[in-house]
């Protein structure tokens, strides 16, 4: 039998083995017969209002075979655990979605090497429990239609997993910290001081903000910079670059015959180099803590040049990981907060001002990414608490035959919650592909959330609406369903009880209208 989450695999013979548990406790100490001693009593008491006339005795006993046949029925199907339908945890299973990051997951059971099942986890846990007939038909029924209707609905892209990843990727190395805070510092606010004194507007840097977009010269890899001369390619760190050899051609402030450990590589080599290059360095980064990210870039993006979806990782790792500000005395020839310096130092200012609004951003993003992971675990905990506490409906609604059919809706309405996640994550897919049809900009939305932060934000807001609303939703239909389907079992079985209720009542009537003309005679 399938499952639809994790904990669904240990819950479900958890409750079940609660089932069996409370169910014997009640056969033990007699109370699962005193719905039977209910019967017995109301159909003695009804006709005893008739008095000595004989018809009510009859459809009295009528009345009482036929409640205690269905709540017999009762008892069999949906009371007592039975052999024929065993839970076994070895047939117990669950296939989680496929991701970007795992296409393919492996189904999960409790024999997996992993799991705690029995071992540290769940101890105690049982290896087969005896379910009624009813409620195993309930299970196996709601498991199928689950996994047939998310088979039937369109595959969803799953762009969220590149989300959940993004935010992993950051610089765990504290000396590419370093060197990132030293090329910020060194090379990236100079440009920048550079190019907002000059405010170029040639053709080539047109060009340039029309294929990498406006906000490119707004991080460290700037093309522009890059690209046009008198920025990276003319600007140099103030001190020997850990990593990078010595150049007789380049480092001409030292003495060839004495040449230092290390040289002083232009801010274009330091960026751009293939191995040592600070882009390439966090790329690898990425990749390490989240998971392969310029893989799920290229997934994501496929029609994207390289060298976009190369900076699309590079620059998620510097908003995640972002570079800090280093002491003026780093900067040769620059003592006081004057010239580019004090632009720079108004521009870190700047951005640190509107970091509140992007942490807020981040924070209600991992918020919403928490609760969704918390979701399938709270439906596999209520499931557990139906499970357990089934024997207590079953014998306080005297062995009703509308509680076996609400408790089945019941089931069905929790479990069914799986599709409408399924559903929801669906719908958030295609909106995402909606809002932002340029793969470039999707991008973008997670390496340089603050210039989306609105977009963003209202994703996140529509995604956890639909993740919390459609089951509250579907919850409330349901219950109303099921209060209809109750009223209408009750109702097929009530032409007989009034029958010999009034046919009771009509014999008292009888009875005192013979006293009283006994009475005037």
């Amino acid at each position: 039998m399938s499952v639809d989450s994790y904990l669904e695999l240990f819950t479900t013979l958890f409750g079940w083995a609660f089932y069996g548990v409370l169910w014997d406790v009640l056969v033990s100490t007699g109370i699962v017969y005193l719905p039977f001693l209910g019967i017995l009593i109301d159909n003695w008491r009804e006709p005893a209002q008739g008095g000595e006339f004989g018809s009510v005795t009859g459809l009295s006993l009528r009345r009482m075979e036929i409640e205690l046949f269905l709540a017999l029925l009762v008892v069999v199907l949906a009371g007592q655990p039975a052999t024929l339908t065993p839970l076994n945890a070895s047939t117990l299973s669950y296939a989680p979605q496929g991701t970007l990051v795992d296409p393919t997951p492996t189904t999960a059971t409790t024999a997996d090497a992993q799991s705690t099942y029995g071992v540290t986890g769940f101890t105690g846990s049982p290896a087969s429990v005896n379910l009624p007939v009813w409620w195993y038909a309930v299970l196996s029924m709601s498991s199928g239609v689950n996994h047939a209707v998310i088979a039937g609905l369109p595959a969803a892209s799953d762009l969220r997993t590149y989300e959940q990843q993004a935010r992993l990727a950051t610089i765990t190395d504290p000396r590419l910290r370093q060197a990132v805070s030293d090329f910020f510092s060194h090379c990236y606010i100079p440009a920048r001081s550079r190019y907002q004194s000059a405010q170029p507007a040639t053709p080539a840097i047109t060009a340039l903000l029309d294929t990498y977009g406006d906000d490119d010269p707004d991080w460290l890899g700037s093309h522009v910079y890059r690209q046009t001369p008198g920025y990276y390619d003319e600007l140099r760190p103030p001190k020997l670059i850990p990593g990078w050899p010595y150049n007789a051609l380049r480092d001409t402030e030292y003495d060839p015959a004495n040449p230092p450990e290390w040289g002083k590589p232009s801010c274009k080599e330091w960026w751009e180099e293939g191995t040592e290059g600070l882009r390439q360095q966090l790329i690898n980064e990425a990749d390490a803590t989240a998971g392969g990210l310029s893989g799920l870039v290229g997934t994501i993006a496929p029609g994207l040049a390289s060298e976009q979806q190369q900076d699309a990782v590079a620059r998620t790792v510097l908003t995640n990981a972002p570079p800090i500000w280093s002491s003026n005395d780093l900067v040769a020839g620059n003592t006081a907060n004057t010239g580019w310096l004090a632009t720079a130092e108004n521009l870190v200012k700047g951005g640190l001002a509107a970091g509140g609004v992007v942490t807020a951003s981040g924070l209600f993003a991992v918020t919403m990414t928490a609760v969704l992971q918390a979701l399938p675990m709270v439906q596999a905990v209520l499931l557990l608490s139906i499970y357990a506490l089934l024997p207590m409906i079953v014998v306080l609604s005297r062995y009703s035959l509308g509680m076996m059919v609400t408790g089945a809706m019941a089931i069905f309405t929790v479990k069914f919650w799986t599709v409408l996640w399924y559903l929801a994550m669906w719908v958030d897919q295609n909106l995402i592909g909606a809002m932002y049809p340029d793969a470039n900009t999707f991008l973008l939305i997670f390496a340089n959330p603050g210039e989306h932060d609105a977009k963003r934000m209202l994703l996140n807001m529509i995604t956890t609406s639909l993740y919390l609303g459609l089951p509250i939703l579907w919850s409330g239909m349901m219950a109303w369903a099921g209060i209809q389907v109750g009223r209408a079992i009750n109702n097929a079985s009530a032409p007989l009880a009034r029958s010999s209720q009034d046919a009771g009542q009509q014999g008292a009537a009888i009875g005192r209208a013979a006293v009283s003309r006994a009475g005037r005679r």
